[in-house]
């Protein structure tokens, strides 16, 4: 009865999970359609037709968020969403970290798009087969993926500990202690998650903290600016890191000490 119990929360955080990554799509693609002139900039300037490419992303993740939702339609989509952002890795953020090397914001945006194209592949993964699919082994390194940009953001949160200090609310005491405390967990939650050692208890804590983030720091900085469209990327990126995390915890075997 425990084991049905356990199976039963699982199968509903990977549900609530898949939500928050869809809704967090769409945000994203109601974004390439209002700031499409601004998205095109950031397009490699090889590539002809950028303002094309702005609203083509932006339908694409209208169209990933859809087949999140469809269950079975979530593999494919989640599997393209990943080879998406990994795109996004390659051939947007490389570029412009070797070029400022010294911005830390380049890195940050960097490793978002690592962690968004490993929780894709971690619901990728978790999305049941079909007739028509085969399973993706490749597609097991989106854990490690997305563990691996949180090891980067703990080591950000010491590199760059004066901007980590003031992300925080200004009504907490102790912010330089909180940053480094976050790093911490974040770089130790990553780890565990890449040895496979206490990984459902990492995933469990990296999950709090990323809702806590979004909670605390992102929806009242948003209501407070409503029109600031770099918070609403940024909040939602947390909501959609958020959302995987999830997935990922339910599609972890079930424990000794959950079984009857």
């Amino acid at each position: 009865m425990k084991t049905t119990l356990g199976l039963a929360i699982m199968d509903k955080r990977q549900t609530v999970g898949r939500v928050f990554v869809a809704v967090s799509l769409v945000v994203f693609g109601v974004q390439h359609f209002l700031y499409g002139g601004f998205v095109a900039g950031l397009v490699p300037a090889f590539m002809p037709g950028r303002l094309f490419w702005a609203y083509f992303v932006g339908l694409a993740f209208f169209a990933a968020a859809a087949g999140i939702l469809y269950e079975e339609m979530a593999r494919p989509a989640a599997t393209m969403l990943g080879v998406m952002f990994f795109l996004f890795v390659v051939l947007l953020h490389i570029p412009r970290i070797v070029t400022n090397s010294r911005d830390g914001n380049e890195w940050t945006s960097g490793f978002v798009a690592l962690a968004m194209c490993g929780g894709a592949w971690i619901l990728a993964s978790a999305s049941p087969l079909y007739e028509r699919e085969i399973a993706d082994p490749f597609l097991k390194f989106g854990r490690h993926i997305f563990a691996m940009a949180f090891v980067a953001f703990g080591i950000q949160h010491f590199v760059y500990a004066r901007f980590a200090w003031g992300l925080g609310p200004p009504w907490y005491l102790g912010r330089p202690l909180w940053a480094f405390f976050f790093g911490v967990i974040f770089a130790a939650a990553g780890g565990a998650i890449i040895s496979g050692e206490k990984t459902r208890m990492a995933a469990d804590v990296l999950a709090a903290v990323l809702f806590v983030f979004f909670l605390l720091l992102y929806v009242p900085r948003i209501i407070g600016q409503l029109h600031n469209p770099n918070l609403w990327t940024s909040g939602f990126e947390v909501l959609a890191m958020f959302g995987s995390a999830l997935v990922l915890i339910g599609n972890l075997p079930i424990e000794k000490n959950e079984r009857v």
